[in-house]
């Protein structure tokens, strides 16, 4: 990391301190956001030192006055605010590009058969933030099928259905960890029904994908919380999945001259 500004005048710093001199200092150091908000008499009384004896040190370390050193402090939180931001906008960009790279080794081919020839396609998120974007598969999907496209709307749809669906038809699931108990029961018993399933997890070693029929896997690095102690997860990454998905689908389409469905 970077040493900022203020720590590296305490670095250089020709003149020997002396030990009131560097509790004030490392009080300085260890709240420097608070500092901003702060005037030089009120530092002194919440640090119980003079305010004259704040403005010598100040001045010791180089700066001209108290102003100064506010002024330098919040140019270092905002630079180190801006460095955490693009280093969290990068890890976006990475997570898309991974997630791409994974698509492009994935062969199509037989998921696009599958789509084509299934009786009934369902569609279903685990978690309400997959289910938005499951919601979207599905509205895409009845536009290119001729088929019905069941979404399932939650647990209790999921579960009522798992006694009807067909091994001619096919499940979509997307989970964000692929473990869920709950999850994994309703899969199994897919499985002896030989229904065909494609899972879309993160890329991971999960019990979902060792389970389905086909496998697409997307990147969602968790994002640090500045605030709470709850990391913020995206699902931007399983977005580009599924438009991937649907993409690849047009694409056969066109090739293989099949038309959908005419609305």
């Amino acid at each position: 990391m970077e040493i900022n500004s203020f720590d590296q005048r305490i670095v250089n710093l020709n003149h020997p301190l002396t030990e009131n001199e560097k509790n004030v200092i490392e009080y300085i150091h260890q709240h420097q956001s608070e500092i901003n908000s702060l005037t030089i008499s009120e530092l002194a009384q919440k640090i119980h030192y003079s305010s004259s004896f704040i403005s010598k040190l100040i001045k010791k370390i180089g700066y001209t006055n108290f102003a100064e050193l506010r002024y330098e402090l919040k140019s270092n939180i905002e630079k180190e605010n801006r460095s955490i931001q693009y280093k969290v906008i990068d890890q976006q960009r990475n997570d898309i590009s991974k997630t791409n790279s994974m698509l492009m080794q994935t062969s199509f081919d037989s998921i696009n058969h599958l789509l084509k020839n299934s009786t009934a396609i369902y569609v279903y998120g685990t978690g309400h933030s997959q289910a938005n974007y499951m919601r979207e598969l599905s509205r895409n999907l009845m536009l290119l099928v001729n088929v019905p496209v069941i979404f399932l709307s939650g647990r209790s749809e999921f579960e009522s259905v798992q006694p009807v669906i067909k091994s001619t038809d096919c499940i979509w699931i997307a989970s964000i960890s692929g473990k869920s108990k709950n999850v994994i029961e309703g899969v199994k018993m897919l499985c002896l029904n030989q229904v065909p399933i494609i899972s879309m997890t993160p890329f991971s070693d999960n019990t979902l994908a060792s389970l389905a029929t086909y496998n697409l896997f997307y990147y969602s690095t968790p994002i640090p919380n500045p605030i709470r102690n709850r990391d913020v997860v995206s699902y931007l990454s399983l977005g580009y999945c599924i438009d991937y998905v649907i993409r690849e689908y047009i694409d056969f389409l066109q090739k293989t001259k099949i038309k959908p469905q005419c609305s």
